[in-house]
């Protein structure tokens, strides 16, 4: 039972299985866990019974004076619920058995409280039928034993959750991320990181799992950051890697240029102990144009009207005032009426230093190709 628990802690769709399991090994005819809150209830349960986690049971459960108190009761502790208060005739008389338990023939039940957060409780159920025993002291001895264990699962399930979430948001950041260990091997790599390496004038390259720089100089720079921000010093500080810009060649102005940022990330651990720490490089582009989409990209982030946009993109690129007017079939002091209102909303007062703004928030060029 504690092996098919665990097991749900790593796939979420295995706690019915879990819930179920505890049903026979107690010997209940329904069981289930339950998140409550004022407003909203689910459950993963033995028996599929939409009504019993419908807003009117929800509400019966928030006005029971007995479920009042047994949600107050501490995280762990198995409870037998018709005896929280009052003993089972005080229970039996309330709503919620009348209405809601009775008719579903919940006669005995045990209970015990998961996690509390947010204004919401989880909390464990299990029932036996009127032509049933009552749940006895052997029960519930057996219960607490392996109440430590789903509240482990938990613990295990929600960070692996948060993990996954968090894996999520870094594959959607705006500029490379490579996760790589002391050989240059990718461990893992957002979006815009695989975008950067399939373009065809990348100075990055990926091979067999390595990331390398296509200069011989550069390579070597760019390990030994790497080697730094690996090294494992007994306990010392680690190194602290380093930046450099790829490729090092600044007579080819045709090649993209990339920033490279090379930074510890964390140790791999192995049977509880450091087995290689790893680094993160985070990759921005040195742009000489605007990448797609920029255009869209600072009307929508600085509320800009079409007409202001298409002057930001052509100021951003390296156009001129002139040119920009140019391009745009206006008259240069239609465009400097423009560019006094991209001044208003983007709180900047010179040409430089708007341009300096653009570049700063503007997409990761080449993602999503």
């Amino acid at each position: 039972m504690v092996g098919q628990i665990y097991e749900a802690a790593y796939d979420q769709e295995r706690w019915l299985e879990a819930v179920t399991g505890l049903r026979d090994l107690l010997g209940g005819s329904r069981s289930c866990i339950v998140r409550l809150d004022p407003t909203t209830s689910n459950a993963v349960s033995t028996v599929y019974d939409p009504e019993f986690v419908s807003s009117e049971v929800t509400a019966a459960h928030m006005r029971d004076p007995i479920s009042v108190v047994a949600a107050a009761l501490p995280v762990g502790k198995v409870y037998d619920r018709t005896l929280v208060t009052e003993g089972g005739a005080g229970f039996r008389r309330r709503e919620l058995w009348q209405d809601w338990y009775r008719p579903r023939d919940m006669y005995h039940g045990l209970a015990c409280n998961l996690l509390a957060a947010n204004g919401s409780y989880w909390f464990f159920d299990i029932h036996r039928g009127l032509r049933q025993e009552a749940f006895g002291g052997d029960d519930v001895q057996l219960l607490q034993k392996i109440v430590p264990h789903m509240l482990r699962a938990g613990q295990i399930g929600r960070r692996l959750e948060n993990t996954s979430a968090l894996a999520s948001a870094f594959s959607h950041l705006p500029f490379g991320v490579f996760l790589i260990n002391g050989h240059q091997r990718i461990v893992q790599m957002n979006e815009a990181a695989e975008a950067m390496l399939a373009r065809p004038d990348s100075p990055l390259a990926l091979k067999h799992g390595v990331v390398v720089a296509s200069n011989a100089g550069d390579a070597q720079e760019l390990q030994r950051l790497v080697a730094d921000a690996c090294s494992l010093r007994n306990g010392a500080m680690p190194g602290t890697g380093g930046t450099l810009i790829v490729p090092s060649d600044h007579k080819r102005s045709d090649l993209t240029r990339l920033v490279l940022s090379v930074a510890p990330f964390v140790d791999a651990r192995a049977y509880g102990l450091a087995s290689e720490r790893c680094a993160v490089i985070m990759v921005t582009e040195v742009a000489r144009r605007t990448p797609d989409g920029f255009e869209l990209h600072v009307r929508s982030l600085l509320d800009l009207t079409p007409a202001e946009a298409r002057l930001a993109t052509a100021l951003a690129s390296g156009r001129s005032l002139k040119e920009a007017a140019a391009l745009s079939h206006i008259t240069v002091k239609t465009c400097r009426t423009y560019l006094e209102r991209i001044f208003s909303k983007t709180r900047t007062r010179q040409q430089s230093e708007l341009v300096a703004l653009l570049k700063s928030t503007g997409p990761l060029s080449g993602r999503g190709r």
